[in-house]
């Protein structure tokens, strides 16, 4: 007989910064969006060429501020956009509860069977689970031990049609 995973969390601020964080990183790893940084370093390149050449300073100061935007502003300016999406959603604060078992994972009276579920991610900080459009986040503390997140990877790993350890 399988005892059911007992997972438990608050969709806070910080765990919603957190899954935004996860899933950004995620995407941006595995995603042709991550050329985009070395075309930023190929243009401060020829920005520093172009300075040094041609006295074009202004090739430069744009490749700089590209770099300066991919290195140092994109998490927090990407981070404001989203609090503001946050602030105003209508989970906020909510605490999910749910259940999981072989047949899948109980919310809210609603079962989303492995079958729904289109693919699982193990992260460092929690697990990503992609089904529909939509998406789930639940953190590694969600849990109520080591073994019960434990038991979830193994579970999802032996259920879901796609499952991948990120980390």
């Amino acid at each position: 007989m399988f005892k059911n995973i007992d997972i438990k969390y608050q969709w806070n601020k910080e765990t919603f910064l957190l899954a935004s964080k996860a899933m950004y990183d995620f995407d941006m790893k595995h995603s042709p969006k991550r050329f985009l940084g070395w075309m930023f370093i190929a243009l401060t390149q020829f920005g520093v060429v172009g300075a040094l050449k041609k006295d074009a300073f202004g090739l430069l100061i744009v490749s700089t501020f590209l770099v300066i935007y991919w290195y140092a502003l994109r998490w927090p300016l990407r981070k404001i956009m989203l609090l503001k999406g946050f602030n105003n959603s209508s989970i906020k604060d909510k605490q999910f509860v749910m259940s999981a078992n072989k047949d899948g994972l109980a919310l809210d009276s609603k079962l989303i069977t492995w079958n729904d579920l289109k693919e699982v991610i193990s992260l460092k900080d929690g697990f990503l689970l992609y089904y529909g459009e939509s998406f789930l986040f639940i953190p590694k503390n969600a849990f109520l031990s080591i073994d019960e997140k434990d038991r979830f990877s193994h579970l999802a790993k032996d259920n879901a049609a796609f499952y991948k350890k990120d980390y």
